[in-house]
């Protein structure tokens, strides 16, 4: 299934390709993908990994965290 995050707190682009390896490390099957300009977090897994992925995030760096993207198409 396919997730989309918005990433509050990231500053760095460095830091943001640095994490995106870590999510990318943790999946035993799936994708991430980062896109430090819009600030999200594009991910290509089961469910069952979404909490490892946050519990990743929190622990990279003070201050990062995540939030479900929503936009005006998902309503349609």
């Amino acid at each position: 299934m396919e997730y989309v995050f918005i990433l509050k707190g990231l500053d760095c682009a460095n830091c943001a390709n640095e994490l995106e390896r870590k999510i990318n490390k943790s999946l035993s099957s799936g994708n991430a993908t980062i896109n430090f300009m819009t600030k999200k977090l594009i991910l290509s897994c089961e469910e069952s990994n979404l909490e490892k992925i946050f519990e990743i995030c929190r622990d990279f760096e003070d201050g990062v965290e995540l939030t479900k993207y929503t936009s005006a198409l998902d309503a349609i």
